[in-house]
Order: C-alpha cells, then structure tokens, then sequence
C-alpha cells in the first residue's frame, strides 16, 4: 500500500495556507533601513470567484545577517486574501511565512524567515503567492438571458512595502482580449518616468508603470495620500462558481476496509443575475444552436476525484440525477511501482436538472468509495494507524465560503494525533450509527474563505485495540442471542386460558 506522502516539515505545510492571525497579535514594526528593493513586479491574473495574485520582489540586503523580509498588503487585500505563500525564485518549498501585525490594523505585515541570512548587498528573489475570493464584482449587476457578462476588479496601484523600492510595475491579465475600459488618471504621472505613459493596454493586458522612487510606502500617510485606486472592466465568458456550504462526511471501517466519503454541496453562480424571466424555449435553442449560448451560464460543473474512487453517487433534493458523467483514471500500473492515488485524476462531470443563471442555487450531495489501504497505513513503530483524508474536492476557480469536515474514526479508536494542512478550528465529538455500543471518535474541522488551493490532506494517526475489533462482532452476536433467549422464552410460557374439565363434568 502507499499513503499519500507526509509533508516533512509541518511547519512548511502551514505557511503554504490562509493565516489565522490571533485578535492579541502584537505587531513588530518592520525596519525600513533593512533592505532595498531593486525591483518589484505584480501580476494580477483576473478571474471569476477567485483572483491569482503573483508579485515579485527583487531586493538587496543593506545589512548583515538579514534573516527576515516583510511583506505588506493594505486591509482590504489581506481581507480578500484566501491563500498567501512564499518561495525563492526557481525553488519550490515554501519558505516560513507568518503575519506579525493585528487584523484591524490598516497595513497587514508578514514576516518571511530567509532559509541563509544575507549578507550585505547581497540579493535574492522572492514570489509571494496570494489568491482573493471574490474580488471581482459583475458590472452590470444583471444581464439579460442573451446578453454577455462583464466584472469589474480594482486595486491599489503602488505594491505596499516597508523598503524603498527603485522601480515597480502592475499588470492586470484579463483571460479574453476583451477589456472594456480601465482606469486612468493624471494622478498616476507623479511617480512614472518622465515621457511615458504611466498605463498602456496590449491585447488583454494593461500594466500600470514602472513607477520609479518610492519610498517606504507600508505607511497610513502613503496610503491616504498617495495610493490610487484603479482597475479593469473585463469580459468573462465563465460562470463564477461559489460554493456558499460545503459539508463533507469521511468515514473511515476497518471490516470494510472502506473509505466513505460524502458531500453535501450548495452551489452558486456569482456571476450577473438574470434580469427578467427565464426563457427555456431561448435555453433549448441555444443547445441546438451553441454559437449563441452564453458560457457564463452554469450547466455542468467538474470535480477532480483521486484515481481510486469507485461507485460515486449523485442526488438532490429530489432524488437521483441521472445527468452526469464519470471519467476514471487509467488503472494501468507498471510493474514493480506503487502510485499514489492523487498522482492521477478521476473526473466527475455533474449536470444539474436546469442551468444555472446568475444568482441561482442548487443543491445536491455527492459521494463515492475508496479503498482504504490507499489511505492508511499501518506504523509499526507506535502501534497506530496513520490515515490520510482529503479536506475538500476542488472545482478549478470556485470560492468555497464555509467549509465543514467531520470525520468518523472506528469505533474504540483512541485519537493520537490530528495535523490539518492548515490552520483550522477542531471539534472532538461522538458518532453513533448502527451496531455501535459506545459510539465513534469524530473529528470536525470548520473553515471559513477557502480556495481550490486547500485541497490537501489531513493525517491523522489512531489507535484501535485487538477489544475494539471484536467489539461489533461481539455486540452482534450478543444482539442476535439476546433475541434467541426472548423468543426462546416467550415459547416456553404459556398464556392461553385453561379451564377445569373434572369440575365441568
């Protein structure tokens, strides 16, 4: 068997996810005389429900033994920030990332520990990594059946920084050529180079820049007086996918050597509400017609199962839905080599019972099978099981608002140890289903603004008593005697009414 690997440092599993910052952080303001940064360049890569933000800083050290950089984000950016991580340019471990400054707080700080210090004017090159949840607003609000969609994303022009930076630019990528408009003022002049132009659009790109000399901008004067909001008005010809709930069940059996796992899906399309009725005869003629569908309407949605699924399932509210398709993984193997399951994708393509115009819900629950022993696996060492479960099945671009995973352990396992792939809030309950006597362990876990990039592992790591394994087969053996002495019994007695015959005679 081969479980999932484990990460070998917990601590750079935690970095790559959202930052849970405690109310009572007390902030260490960063020192500006630290570093320099030679060059700093933010690409912004438009979406839907989700925005991909990669920024890179090029800096130099003015100091010796510099062994941590600070990063900054106004309020509203780290607000909208789902997903932040940090690596040195061409590595790909995250490096050490934690916020050091209070979340009411106008400018969010984070201070990023170095692998080496560096030394004096020695350079490096760091990619911060983020992704905001619904950045990206629909402008009009509302579209009619036939009409396209269009969103709108604004932002602060200059990168926030605790350092000096010599020269910066902003891109802003939309998917399509199609930008309707952007945001242009006179004010943008004062830190562009002399005869340029400080924004020109190509294709579906606008950059703003380069800006040259700016001072330590991590400041609340910089921000009230100097930054300056712009933004891009897009065509987007996808459906912005939520999913405003999401309740995921695992169950984990021994007997069966079974991995349930079941979701309980509200879905969403964000994008533009419909203005005015629903037509199905337009609906059935753009089927028959495609090249006059609107792709912002939702009719199918994918989800990226792990190779080894088998018998999934999908129903609403109404009962079973037949409108779906299921692409598994090849199950070629080569000989002598173990895969991991998530080194190869099943597919799971769901149609729901009507398209989803903007603004509309649907509600649905999807489940399937695993084979356990690609899950968990036994360590001999502490005489305990080290299980692997998926945190959430992620839909490529969709927001998921609030997530919920409970998962059910044997029953008479004792709890060792639980490691989420990120920060998250932990409940420790009891499950009851049937055949059980003292119930099962249950861990819950709840987040709240996560991405398709939070789809990761929880290891957990239980032990289950030789007691425990006979436990239901001894509670169903009990059971079913208990039942054979009762009707054994009720047998023997007899409850008819007899009557005296000599005394009748």
């Amino acid at each position: 068997m081969l479980l999932p690997r484990l990460p070998s440092s917990w601590t750079a599993l935690t970095c790559i996810a959202v930052l849970l910052v405690p109310s009572g952080l007390s902030a260490t303001s960063p020192n500006p005389a630290a570093f320099e940064n030679s060059a700093v360049v933010r690409s912004i890569e438009l979406g839907g429900a989700t925005t991909q933000i990669t920024t890179s800083y090029t800096v130099r050290s003015l100091k010796n033994k510099n062994a941590v950089y600070v990063f900054a984000l106004s309020n509203d950016d780290a607000s909208n920030t789902s997903w932040i991580e940090a690596k040195l340019k061409g590595s790909n471990t995250p490096l050490e990332l934690k916020r050091s400054s209070d979340a009411d707080e106008p400018i969010a700080f984070y201070e990023l520990s170095l692998p080496q210090p560096l030394k004096v004017n020695e350079t490096a090159t760091f990619i911060l990594t983020t992704v905001q949840s619904h950045a990206s607003e629909p402008l009009p609000g509302s579209v009619r059946q036939t009409e396209p969609q269009a969103l709108a994303y604004e932002t602060g022009v200059y990168v926030l920084s605790p350092y000096d930076t010599l020269i910066q630019r902003i891109k802003l990528k939309s998917s399509t050529p199609d930008v309707i408009s952007f945001i242009e003022t006179s004010e943008l002049d004062k830190f562009a180079e002399p005869g340029n132009k400080a924004v020109v659009k190509t294709g579906g790109t606008v950059t703003y820049g380069p800006f040259r000399n700016i001072r330590n901008s991590a400041t609340e004067a910089f921000v009230k007086d100097e930054q300056q909001l712009v933004g891009v008005h897009y065509m987007y010809d996808n459906p912005v996918i939520t999913i405003p709930e999401l309740r995921r069940s695992a169950e984990i059996s021994h007997w069966g050597s079974n991995l349930n796992i079941e979701d309980k899906v509200w879905l969403k399309n964000d994008g533009a509400k419909l203005k005015g009725h629903f037509a199905r005869i337009e609906h059935l003629r753009q089927q028959v017609q495609p090249q006059t569908a609107q792709p912002h309407i939702l009719k199918q949605v994918v989800f990226n199962l792990p190779s080894n699924v088998r018998d999934p399932y999908f129903y609403d509210t109404i009962g079973n839905v037949s409108t779906s398709r299921f692409r598994p993984a090849s199950t070629k193997k080569i000989a002598g080599k173990k895969s991991s399951p998530l080194e190869k994708l099943s597919f799971l393509e769901l149609r729901p019972r009507y398209p989803l115009m903007g603004g509309w819900n649907y509600t649905f629950t999807l489940g399937y099978d695993m084979p356990l022993e690609d899950w968990a696996s036994y360590d001999a060492a502490q005489g305990a099981y080290v299980a692997a479960v998926p945190f959430l099945t992620a839909v490529p671009g969709a927001a998921y608002d609030d997530v919920e995973v409970k998962v059910v352990l044997p029953e008479g396992a004792s709890i060792v140890d639980v490691n989420p792939p990120f920060d998250t809030t932990i409940e420790y309950q009891r499950h009851y289903t049937f055949l059980d006597t003292i119930g099962r362990p249950t861990i819950t876990f709840k987040s709240k603004n996560l991405t398709d990039k939070h789809a990761g592992l929880i290891y957990i790591t239980y032990k289950v008593d030789f007691r425990a394994h006979l436990q239901k087969p001894l509670a169903v053996a009990g059971g079913f005697l208990g039942l054979f002495l009762i009707a054994t019994t009720f047998r023997r007695l007899d409850f008819r009414i007899h009557t005296n015959k000599k005394k009748q005679a």
